[in-house]
């Protein structure tokens, strides 16, 4: 196998410039949340890359896991939903009248990923969450309640592969990634609400179950380019194809929907993109700086398969700025994506109630401003 010779840098390297993106990268993709958008943790393994050292130097193709390597990684993330929209069209009177509905969501995404090579890898995401859902319709006449799921999520297993030879290509490559998800987590979760005072069991809202109750397999890729010393470009894509059409859990809480279409949960696919630049403020740290631009939703209609049940599908945009440190086989990010544009599509159900009754029907999903997100891995 060829090994770098060339002295590093003492601004840059190559295999510090793969770190830095890897670090900014890892442990970013298992997570998702929009708040009643239903996008769930565990949806995707992390990106499978490291750097070694040798001899106290990062080489040129240090930048990647060798093969026999292992990286843990623990990823978090936190948002808070309660500002609703109708298309693009956010409903500011929600808020001023008090009838928002909150969500309050920790997801924790344990993975584990082994390089075969240093051209191939397999990782596994085990997620857990934690939400709270704050609303008044769904405990009528008994004024705001609460409701909450928690629990292991879906997990998700992954292969990878770089496309052009690591050892030939340290300054730009591009990884795609293939797995199958499993419906590990709950779907059918329920809780206590209230009518009238009285309590009664129901099932939770669709946007805080743990699972989706669907068996599913993901398509990913991950490309970075060195554009000059300490600046690289990324950018990421991942899509959940879930072929199943319902998964049978009612969506009724503490009252039935009104639309007949909406009786029953949609095993919904899901998908993210993100593009943008890193630059490399500290070497001997591995500290980045990045700026991005990032894409997530659940489209109105699957890939693959039908579209019956109750979604809620739309998508929000967001700038991602975000800091990372990577140091003596540990990496550390946070990044907090802020929301620029969100966009409650009208549904395939909306749709099918305009078409029954002659009435226009788009129903409404409340999004979250910003998030936190954060991950910590370590190599083996």
């Amino acid at each position: 196998m060829k090994t770098g010779t060339c002295a590093p840098d003492p601004w840059f390297s190559p295999g510090w410039f793969l770190l830095v993106v890897i670090a900014v990268v890892a442990g970013k993709l298992p997570l998702f949340g929009q708040g009643c958008i239903a996008i769930r943790g565990g949806s995707a393994c992390p990106f499978h890359g490291s750097a070694t050292v040798a001899g106290g130097q990062q080489h040129v193709d240090g930048g990647y896991l060798m093969g026999g390597d292992w990286q843990v990684s623990v990823g978090y993330r936190w948002l808070y939903s309660d500002r609703h929209f109708r298309g693009d069209e956010e409903e500011e009177e929600r808020q001023e009248f008090g009838t928002e509905v909150v969500n309050d969501s920790h997801f924790f995404d344990l993975s584990v990923l082994y390089a075969i090579t240093p051209r191939w890898s397999v990782g596994a995401t085990v997620p857990f969450v934690y939400s709270e859902r704050s609303s008044l319709y769904e405990h009528p006449g008994s004024g705001r309640r609460m409701s909450r799921a928690s629990g292991i999520g879906d997990v998700r297993l992954g292969a990878y592969a770089w496309v052009l030879d690591p050892v030939e290509m340290p300054r730009w490559n591009l990884s795609l990634g293939l797995g199958p998800k499993f419906p590990t987590g709950e779907y059918d979760a329920t809780d206590t609400f209230y009518t009238n005072n009285m309590p009664i069991r129901g099932t939770v809202d669709q946007s805080i179950q743990p699972g989706d109750g669907g068996y599913g397999f993901s398509a990913e890729l991950f490309g970075f380019m060195e554009l000059m010393p300490r600046t690289s470009g990324y950018v990421q894509g991942f899509y959940l194809f879930n072929p199943e059409n319902e998964n049978g859990a009612s969506t009724t809480t503490g009252r039935p929907r009104r639309n007949p279409h909406e009786q029953v949960m949609s095993i919904t696919d899901q998908y993210l993109g993100r593009a943008g630049l890193s630059y490399l403020l500290w070497p001997e740290w591995g500290l980045t700086l990045s700026l991005g631009g990032r894409i997530e939703g659940i489209p109105v209609r699957d890939a693959i398969g039908e579209n019956d049940g109750f979604r809620r599908p739309g998508y929000a945009i967001a700038v991602e700025p975000g800091l990372s440190l990577a140091k003596n086989h540990w990496f550390f990010n946070v990044s907090a994506p802020v929301a620029v544009y969100r966009n409650r599509q009208q549904s395939v159900a909306d749709k099918r109630w305009t078409s029954d009754t002659g009435i226009h029907r788009h129903g409404d999903a409340a999004f979250a401003d910003y998030v936190i997100t954060a991950s910590v891995s370590r190599r083996f």
